[in-house]
């Protein structure tokens, strides 16, 4: 299928929807009224221009027909609600209204989404009989995750089960075809829609987690716009903790997964605080130290000058120098670039301006928020890069060097410097309180629990744990958990000397310089194996190589596994572990620091206090309190926006028939040794490994065994389409409307109303006349067109018209067998051989006459020419045997002389006999119209020869030759006849005298192609002759 992007480009949203309601159970209705509204009017009373006098008010009605999907209607009447768990209130309800509408439902972490989510796909795998079932999520783990508690939950057999998250689409179609109940990502279900594998009509419930993902481009968006096309009639139900943080985000979530309700729950909702463990938060508001504040007042110092001149050029507003924001610099610094109104020079000077207080305003968060280590780091790199480029002339930025090489800024590095050096330094005062908060935690607390730090830095994260590892207590084992992208590498000074330092103008200088790059490489590499041995050394080892490469998905995994198991009792984040991961019971959250969204913020505390009470500690510094409360604040907002429907949503289909109202049926379900199996597996490639196996049907086994080994043929490639559509190529020809002139000139009959006709004898000599051209159908055309071979009908009504001997029915099989017998016994006295044609050598200019009779002959025979009177007027019933060896030898004898394509005729020689024509005449003449038989105008063709076009056809291509040669008099004649059609079509000339126009038949060589007529019935009168001659002069190309 094509891919979607593109292809929907041209359409507006409500051309889609009116394309689409053809195709699916719903139809959508929309009124639109016109309200007046007063309007600024002169002294005149009159409207001004631009005011609008009236407004309109759109108004959308949907209505949803019965679903096409297969019911059961013996299990409609209730629904299973599994009481294997303790059954909550907020649950119950969100479920009954899960069964009948698309539902949002957005709840705290821990508080049994999936729960909800399980007990949706049950009923719905009771009440339909084919219905696919699809569980998406957007990770792998998150995948694992929700097979071990839906099967763990519902009891869903095994066998009705599938896991799709393998790259290979090897029996893919097999697999959905087989199944109904799909644990995959939105990616695997969008690409297999496109390809035509899955059936976008089978679908009947869709459950999408993180749905707050659904914004943009995200596949969750594409999957069910792709669904939409085809289907109206399944269920949707999104779950996340934090539908968004702001109300745009939230509606835009709604519109794109079809919502028609938001059922959320906060922590201080009264039907779900009777459920949740206490989470204590303990806000610590941290000072800044003494070298903090003093490397703020030095790169003050330094940076004021470049601050007070972009004040005075108004790109700036006036602040402190520790106030400098990086965030409005660098959105600054873009409005400036993107303005065109401004001069190339100032433009860039600006542009320098700003990018330089966007690296101190990153100096200034990374050293009130980290310490003096992480920002060290940060300003080595900036300061080397600038000064290695200035100093080879490779930048020439005067703003950012009065910075670097500011005296305060030596007087900075050096102090920075000491504090690195010195192992004892405390970066910051946050990491005394992460110090006096693990020690608290675990030697006065339970010494089995877990521990989790969050930051955004990976930097800052490896900080941490060094400090951590620092403190040297054995019972406290931290490490670093980030993503997999390699981490950011600083300048490397001596490559970029290496590749824009001067070379030498000597040989012996240049060989000096190479010499110097490779002690520098060796020197270079030798720091590197020290350093790395180093941290080999270290208990920090992993936690740093993991910094420096990123980690890999086997090894967050190892981390994760060794975190639950107790190797590792601290794990220090970064935005990887707020959501998405089964990391495990937590007891005590640390924030580091804190962002400005509220969905990170909920994410991070949600980690704890899920199964007992836990503690959340956050670290403030700076202006982060400010910031935090500003986060959650609004989020608080949006809830109270939400329940006050602020929210447009969107109408869903029932599905379930309106007159049924199902039951709730509490049950306790029995599960299976398998689903009870899963539920002990910790290792989410595990529990997918051990799922599919028993999806399968095979014993789970220690290793992986392939899925559905046994080869089939593959099936064809399948498109679905819309209902009603036709499919397939179509051709041209079939597009068009064939009429069929009846009686009634005023009345035609399209042929695909009217039933199929006879085909009238023209139509049988034109289609006879081209089968014996073509190579593979001359076996099926071995003789001329008698009468013997028409329609009897058709025979009545030419012997009847034009006075032949009737012929009647009775005897009517001996005349065309006779007929047989003459052509049978002229074939065989005519030579095998697979020429053409003959051609006499003869000029061409002897060879305007017509053709009037020929013979059609099989491709293993001679083409020639059976004169007209030995066999149009024979009277079937006198034939004898004498007379057909007669006509046969008169053939033979006249072979010579009647080959199809010859240069000399005589003047009734022609492709129709006189009958034929008579019939022609009466039948096939419109009124005012002229049929031409063409005259082919063949010379011999050799190697070297060609064959010439016939006289007419030659004179039309001089025509077109001298109008690309911009003959002037072949112009003007076109213009003229131009002028001519033109007054004739309007009906100001008259040419032809219509009560003395009749139909005709005339041969080529009576036909005139003369562009102007000195005819009396073809004289123009004065004034149209002016007109004429007006527009002939003039310049105008008609």
């Amino acid at each position: 299928m094509i891919d979607n992007e593109d292809q929907f480009s041209d359409f507006e949203d409500d051309e889609f929807d009116s394309l689409w309601q053809k195709n699916i159970n719903k139809e959508v209705t929309t009124v639109v009224t016109k309200r007046a509204i007063p309007a600024q009017r002169n002294l005149y009373g009159e409207v001004l221009p631009g005011q609008k006098t009236f407004y309109e008010e759109v108004q959308t009605s949907t209505v949803f027909k019965p679903t096409h999907h297969k019911l059961k209607s013996d299990q409609l009447g209730y629904y299973v609600y599994p009481t294997n768990f303790e059954v909550r209130e907020y649950q119950y309800n969100i479920v009954k209204k899960a069964l009948t509408e698309n539902v949002l439902c957005a709840i705290p972490t821990g508080m049994g989404k999936t729960f909800i989510a399980s007990t949706v796909m049950l009923n719905f795998f009771r009440w339909s009989e084919t219905g696919k079932i699809i569980f998406t999520a957007p990770t792998r783990p998150l995948v694992a995750q929700q097979i071990k508690a839906c099967l763990g939950i519902t009891g869903i057999p095994y066998d009705h089960s599938a896991i799709l998250l393998d790259k290979s689409r090897k029996n893919r179609e097999e697999i959905w075809k087989e199944k109904r109940v799909f644990f995959t990502t939105p990616q695997v279900v969008e690409n297999d829609l496109k390809r035509g594998v899955l059936d976008p009509r089978d679908i009947i419930c869709l459950i999408i987690d993180e749905a707050h993902r659904a914004t943009g481009s995200y596949a969750y968006c594409k999957l069910v716009q792709f669904i939409d096309r085809f289907n109206s009639s399944y269920r949707i139900l999104a779950l996340t903790a934090t539908p968004g943080s702001e109300i745009t985000n939230v509606q835009e979530v709604v519109n794109n997964l079809n919502i028609s309700k938001i059922e959320i729950r906060t922590e201080e909702s009264m039907d779900i605080a009777k459920y949740m463990k206490k989470r204590y938060k303990e806000k610590i508001e941290v000072s800044l130290t003494t070298e903090i504040e003093d490397i703020i007042e030095q790169i003050g110092i330094a940076i004021t000058p470049t601050l007070q001149q972009a004040v005075e050029l108004g790109i700036y507003d006036d602040c402190p120098p520790s106030y400098i924001n990086a965030f409005v610099a660098l959105q600054k610094s873009q409005q400036i670039i993107l303005n065109p109104s401004l001069p190339e020079g100032i433009k860039w000077r600006n542009y320098f301006i700003l990018q330089l207080l966007n690296h101190v305003g990153q100096m200034m968060k990374r050293i009130k928020i980290y310490g003096v280590i992480t920002f060290y780091k940060y300003f080595q790199n900036k300061h080397k890069e600038f000064t290695t480029k200035y100093s080879l002339g490779k930048s020439t930025n005067k703003i950012a060097a009065s910075f670097y090489y500011h005296p305060m800024i030596k007087t900075m590095m050096d102090a920075c410097d000491k504090h690195v050096k010195n192992s004892n330094f405390v970066s910051h005062l946050k990491f005394q309180h992460i110090q006096e908060e693990l020690h608290n935690f675990f030697i006065d607390g339970r010494s089995d629990s877990r521990v989790i730090i969050f930051t955004e830095l990976r930097d800052s994260a490896l900080e941490i744990v060094k400090y951590i590892d620092n403190l040297n207590i054995k019972t406290i084992i931290p490490h670093i958990f980030i993503g997999q992208a390699k981490g950011k590498e600083g300048f490397d000074e001596v490559e970029y000397n290496k590749k824009h330092k001067p070379k030498g103008r000597k040989k012996a200088e240049r060989l000096k310089q190479r010499e110097e790059f490779v002690a520098l490489e060796e020197e270079k590499k030798k720091k590197l194996e020290k350093e790395s041995a180093e941290r080999s050394a270290r208990r920090t080892f992993s936690s740093e190589e993991a910094q420096l490469k990123g980690m890999t998905q086997k090894q967050q995994k190892e981390v994760i596994s060794d975190f639950k198991k107790g190797i590792y009792n601290v794990l220090v984040c970064t935005s990887i572990g707020e959501e998405g991961l089964d990391i495990g019971e937590v007891d005590l959250i640390i924030c580091f620091d804190t962002t400005s969204s509220p969905i990170k913020n909920i994410q991070r505390m949600g980690r704890t206090g899920r199964k007992r009470d836990g503690k959340i500690v956050l670290l403030f510094a700076s202006n982060e309190s400010k910031k935090f409360e500003k986060a959650m604040e609004s989020y608080y907002d949006l809830q109270k926006q939400i329940g006050q429907n602020f929210v447009l949503y969107k109408d869903s289909d029932r599905i379930l028939p309106k007159d049924i109202e199902p039951e709730c049926i509490k049950e306790f379900i029995q599960v299976g040794a398998e689903n009870e199996e899963i539920n002990n597996i910790n290792d989410s490639d595990e529990v997918i490994r051990y799922a599919t196996q028993c999806m399968n049907g095979k014993k789970p086994k220690k290793t992986k065994s392939s899925v559905y080994k046994k080869e089939k043929a593959a099936s064809q490639k399948r498109f679905f389409m819309p209902d009603n559509v036709v499919t397939g190529i179509i051709s041209a020809n079939s597009l068009v409307r064939k009429v069929q002139v009846v009686k009634d000139p005023e009345i035609y009959i399209p042929s695909e109303h009217k039933p199929k006709e006879e085909f009238t004898l023209l139509d049988e000599i034109e289609d006879e006349l081209f089968a014996s051209q073509s190579p593979q159908k001359n076996d099926a055309y071995t003789n001329d067109v008698f009468l013997s071979d028409m329609p009897l009908n058709l025979v009545t009504s030419i012997v009847s018209k034009y006075d032949i001997p009737k012929i009647e029915p009775s005897n009517f099989t001996a005349f065309k067998k006779q007929t047989m017998t003459i052509n049978k016994l002229e074939s065989n006295s005519l030579t095998d051989t697979h020429e053409l044609m003959t051609i006499d050598n003869v000029e061409s200019n002897k060879t305007e006459k017509m053709i009037e009779n020929v013979s059609l002959l099989s491709d293993d025979e001679e083409i020639k020419s059976i004169p007209k009177d030995s066999f149009v007027k024979v009277n079937a019933l006198e034939l004898d045997n004498k007379s057909i060896e007669r006509s046969a030898s008169k053939l033979k004898d006249s072979r010579m002389d009647s080959t199809l394509f010859k240069n000399k005729f005589r003047s009734s020689d022609g492709l129709l006999t006189k009958i034929e024509k008579l019939y022609f005449s009466d039948n096939y003449s419109p009124k005012y119209t002229v049929s031409i038989d063409t005259i082919p105008n063949l010379k011999i063709t050799t190697e070297r020869n060609y064959v010439a076009h016939n006289t007419h056809v030659q004179k039309i291509l001089n025509i077109f030759k001298k109008m690309n040669e911009n003959d002037t008099q072949t112009q003007i004649d076109i213009n003229r006849s131009k002028c001519i059609a033109r007054g004739i079509m309007g009906g100001n000339i008259n040419l032809i005298d219509e009560t003395d126009c009749n139909s005709s038949i005339i041969s080529n060589s009576d036909i005139s192609f003369n562009m102007r007529t000195s005819d009396d019935s073809t004289k123009l009168s004065s004034t149209q002759n002016e007109k004429l001659n007006e527009l002939l002069d003039s310049d105008s190309d008609f």
